[in-house]
This record gives structure tokens, sequence and C-alpha cells, in this order.
């Protein structure tokens, strides 16, 4: 089984994105424990910076950053969930 979290990291997600970082860790951390041949992966939208295959390959999709390429599930998932950046545009997961 995968799962890709799409999470917008923007400046109005902000306030609830302590929430947002507790629950997904938790969600992954039961991944690995119960889980533990799972994939995940996290792509952010909203951010500062840009980095994506499709902004190389065709352009567009600013601001969309893949933090973690869909992998087995392990430690460093929980930990990049658990420290999400601040993103500073509001994000757009859907257009270019």
């Amino acid at each position: 089984e995968a799962l890709l979290l799409l999470l917008d990291v923007g400046p109005s997600m902000h306030s609830v994105l302590p929430e947002i970082e507790k629950v997904c860790s938790m969600l992954v951390q039961k991944k690995l424990i119960y889980n533990k041949y799972d994939e995940v992966g996290i792509i952010l939208f909203g951010t500062e910076d840009t980095d994506n295959e499709l902004t190389t390959e065709v352009g567009g999709y600013q601001h969309v950053v893949v933090l973690k390429n869909i992998k087995v599930v392990d430690g460093d998932i929980v930990e990049a969930l658990q420290q999400l950046p601040r993103g500073t545009t509001d994000g757009d997961c859907i257009h270019k």
C-alpha cells in the first residue's frame, strides 16, 4: 500500500500546521509499526522554494516541493513530518 501526503504549508495554514504535523507523524508511525512495508511520500505546496520534476520537464508547478519521494516507510519520513517548513505563498496543488 502506498500513501502520498499532499500538504499545504502556505501562510493560510500556519495556524494549524502543528496539528497537521502531529496527526500525519502519528499516522506514519503507525504504518512503521504495523505496516512496515507500506510506502509513503510527501509533497508540499505553498513553499517558498520549488523542487519537483514537472517544473524541470514542462515548467510551471511553482512553490511545490517533493519533500520525500515515495519509498518504504522509515523514521526519516516521521522526522520530516514533525518539522514541516512554513511556506510563504498560497499553495495550489491543482493548477500549474
